[in-house]
């Protein structure tokens, strides 16, 4: 069994800022705990943007709290997030995220991030293993 708790990863630095400093995240789960995926705690600010692209994981993320809109930059589609939304994104999803109100979201990154990586300029993640390959095409 493995437990961990937000105030012990805090006492251990494990918070980080990414996303061009616009996000909170509390890397619960990471690839040193051997599951094969990241699970984070998120928090992010009203009026931030980002634009991002997960070139190398798939990424999951559920709304618990708040608003925004994620873009997808390849078709110019908005959709709404609010609690109770899940929106996955993946190697070929390039979009953009914008928060009208505070946010908290809980995400899942496969495959498992090291827990320190930082979006580069792409608003990608450095690969962090194998790719799984996702659902199948629409």
């Amino acid at each position: 069994m493995l437990i961990k708790t937000y105030a012990g990863l805090k006492a251990q630095g494990r918070e980080k800022v990414v996303a061009n400093g616009s996000a909170r995240t509390m890397r619960f789960l990471t690839q040193a705990d051997r599951l094969g995926f990241t699970i984070s705690d998120v928090h992010l600010k009203a009026g931030a943007e980002n634009v991002l692209w997960y070139k190398n994981h798939w990424e999951a993320n559920y709304v618990i709290a708040g608003r925004g809109e994620v873009k997808d930059l390849g078709t110019g589609a908005v959709y709404v997030l609010e609690p109770g939304v899940m929106y996955i994104v993946g190697p070929k999803d390039r979009h953009g995220m914008k928060v009208i109100t505070d946010m908290h979201l809980i995400s899942v990154f496969n495959p498992a991030l090291q827990g320190d990586e930082q979006h580069d300029a792409e608003g990608t993640l450095a690969p962090s293993g194998p790719l799984p390959p996702g659902p199948p095409a629409a």
